[in-house]
C-alpha cells in the first residue's frame, strides 16, 4: 500500500536477484531460489521475500510504519530497532491486528476497531446493549486496498509458488496472504472473502522454532477449512471494484506498455 501510494502499480517491475545490503544484510527466499525480474503482482502473490525487502528499502521505514498505524497495526511501536528485515517477519504483531489490518482491505480501504462483545442479554434474552458498527474511517483509498485485494484473490499471481490448487484457493473467490517471521517461530495465514475475515496463527508456546514448517503447511489449511465452513451457507460474492481503475495490457517481461514492433 505505502508503495502503491508512491506510484507503483501492480505491474511495477522487481528484480528478484541476490542483494547485499550496506549493513550486510542479505536476504534470499523461502526456496533459495531468484527469479530475476518478476511484476510486482507475482511478487506478493508468490510470496518473494527479496522484492518485499527491495519494497520496504524504497517506501522506507517511517511510511511503512505510518501506513502500519492507520490499519491498525500498533505493537511496531520501537523504529529504532527496525531494519529492512521488518518486511520478513523481524517485528512483532498480534493475530488480532494483524487480521484487523486486513480487514481494512475487505472493506475498501475503510477500518473499523474490532470488537468482542456484539450484544449483552438478560435472563430472559432481551437486548441489554446491543453493539453498533461504526461506518468507520476511511485510511487508504478504495483504489489502493481493492489493488491489494485483486492481487491476494489471483490465484495465478500465486501459483508460480504455491501451484494452481494450493490451500489457499478457496470453493469462492477469496483474497489471502501467507507469512513466516524469523527463525520459524510464527505461521501465519490472513484471508477474506467480502463477507468473513479471519486469521490463523501456528507456533510453539514456548517460542521455540517450528521444524521448518512452511505457512502452506502449518496455518494455511486451519485457514481454508475454517472459511469454507464459516461460510458454508453464504452464497459467494465477487470483491467489488473500485472506481477509478484502469485496465492496461502490459508486456509480461517489462511490465511496461507493448511496443508497436
Amino acid at each position: 500500500v505505502a508503495a502503491f501510494e508512491k506510484g507503483w502499480t501492480p505491474a511495477t517491475l522487481i528484480m528478484d536477484v541476490p542483494i547485499e545490503f550496506p549493513d550486510g544484510y542479505k536476504p534470499t527466499n523461502y526456496d533459495e531460489k531468484f527469479r530475476g525480474p518478476v511484476l510486482l503482482r507475482e511478487a506478493l502473490g508468490s510470496s518473494y521475500n527479496i522484492p518485499a525487502v527491495k519494497t520496504l528499502q524504497y517506501v522506507g521505514l517511517p511510511a511503512f510504519l505510518e501506513t502500519a498505524q492507520r490499519l491498525g497495526i500498533h505493537s511496531l511501536n520501537r523504529p529504532d530497532d527496525y531494519g529492512l528485515s521488518l518486511a520478513l517477519g523481524a517485528g512483532d504483531v498480534t493475530l488480532l491486528e494483524l487480521t484487523s489490518a486486513y480487514a481494512v482491505f475487505a472493506n475498501g480501504g475503510r477500518r473499523v476497531p474490532p470488537v468482542a462483545v456484539l450484544r449483552i442479554l438478560d435472563n430472559d434474552g432481551q437486548v441489554i446493549e446491543q453493539y453498533h458498527p461504526a461506518e468507520g474511517q476511511q485510511v487508504i483509498s478504495p483504489q489502493h486496498a481493492y489493488l491489494i485485494t485483486d492481487i491476494l484473490s489471483d490465484n495465478e499471481a500465486r501459483t508460480p509458488a504455491f501451484g494452481p490448487n494450493s490451500v489457499l484457493k478457496l470453493s469462492r473467490p477469496a483474497a489471502v496472504k501467507t507469512g513466516i517471521s524469523d527463525g520459524w517461530r510464527d505461521n501465519w495465514t490472513i484471508g477474506y472473502t467480502p463477507d468473513l475475515v479471519a486469521g490463523a496463527w501456528v507456533g510453539n508456546s514456548d517460542n521455540t522454532p517450528m521444524a521448518l514448517i512452511s505457512a502452506v503447511a502449518g496455518a494455511g489449511p486451519i485457514w481454508h477449512n475454517f472459511m469454507e465452513e464459516a461460510l458454508a451457507g453464504t452464497p459467494p460474492r465477487e470483491f467489488i471494484r473500485a472506481g477509478g481503475i484502469e485496465t492496461i495490457e502490459i508486456c509480461a517481461d517489462s511490465g511496461t506498455i507493448p511496443s508497436q514492433v
